[in-house]
């Protein structure tokens, strides 16, 4: 009998620890949880703009990004994704860095509006091989469903 007892409990606190174990861990809900997802939209060159926006840790993160930016050289594609995040949204705001040259930083940028479920930006950036013509221009895009 003290044998069945101890097999029955070790069974017991064996399932216990494996339920334990196999329950994920979620991250703390961010600020806006409503904006985590992709977004796309255009340019104001018309060209395609796409964003991923992801929770981790409890911060909301641009995880990827991929525009196509017209240059002196044709469509160059400005792209870049990490799942531990390229940048931060800080409120309702990011800032990607693109580098710099000798007409200032490269970058984009945006502002999400909650109201409409919109994002709007600016972006600014240097040719291939041309750290001195910066081209700009703005986007706007909306949540994909």
């Amino acid at each position: 009998m003290k044998k069945t007892l101890i097999i029955a409990t070790i069974m017991i606190l064996g399932m216990v620890l494996v339920v334990i174990s196999s329950c994920k861990k979620s991250d703390p809900i961010p600020d806006y949880p409503q904006l985590i997802g992709a977004w796309s939209g255009n340019t104001s060159q018309d060209g395609p703009i796409y964003f991923y926006i992801d929770n981790i840790k409890g911060t909301l993160y641009i995880t990827s990004y991929n525009t196509m930016i017209y240059t002196s050289t044709g469509y160059q594609n400005f792209q870049s994704a990490n799942s531990n995040g390229i940048t931060a949204v800080s409120g309702k705001s990011f800032h990607i860095s693109l580098g710099t040259g000798s007409a200032g930083p490269a970058f984009i940028d945006g502002i999400f509006n909650l109201t409409d479920m919109s994002l709007s930006g600016n972006f600014a950036a240097y040719g291939s091989g041309n750290n001195v013509d910066i081209i700009t221009g703005t986007y706007i895009a909306n949540k994909n469903q």
